[in-house]
């Protein structure tokens, strides 16, 4: 099944500002915190559209989502970004990149152990969204391939929206709980 994103689905234009490379680099603002509350939104309106209970989470928690599966609830933790990009001239293409392990502005808290249950990785420029569990998510960042872009390699941590999807991760979880 592909994932498509929310804009795409339900025939509405995305917004001009979230088109690729409309938003210049800077540093961190309470416009970061904009974004976050839309990416926020952006995963909830998408939970729904699949048929799932989701609610906003208020501020303060370690998660930003609860969704209702069959009476239980799922924790999730939502992180965004505005464009892929190509962090180190180690690299050979750029990703998405996704700063896990810590919260707060400029990361200075750390996630409590088991504080959540999955994360939402949402890429602004397309909002397309990629569900992960903590389980499958072993280092501090995790990239996500450009969809469309050609990379020369397909290793382990290769990861991409399309096979990213709520029930995947949420499968993943489940038998990690075991």
């Amino acid at each position: 099944m592909s994932q498509t994103s929310l804009f795409d689905a339900t025939g509405v234009l995305a917004p001009e500002l979230l088109a690729p490379n409309a938003v210049p680099e800077r540093e961190m603002t309470s416009d970061d915190l904009e974004l976050g509350k839309a990416a926020e939104h952006l995963v909830c309106a998408d939970l729904i559209t699949q048929g799932y209970r989701a609610f906003l989470s208020d501020q303060g928690l370690p998660y930003d989502i609860l969704v209702d599966v069959r009476g239980e609830f799922v924790r999730v933790q939502v992180k965004a970004t505005r464009r892929p990009r190509n962090p180190s001239r180690d690299r050979a293409s750029t990703g998405y990149f996704f700063h896990l392990k810590r919260a707060g502005k400029g990361g200075r808290r750390r996630y409590p152990k088991n504080a959540f249950d999955l994360y939402a990785l949402v890429a602004m420029d397309r909002q397309a969204i990629a569900y992960l569990p903590p389980e499958d998510c072993h280092r501090r960042c995790v990239a996500i391939r450009v969809p469309g872009l050609r990379y020369q390699q397909h290793g382990p941590l290769s990861r991409e929206f399309a096979n990213a999807t709520f029930d995947r991760a949420l499968s993943l979880h489940l038998r990690a709980d075991r």
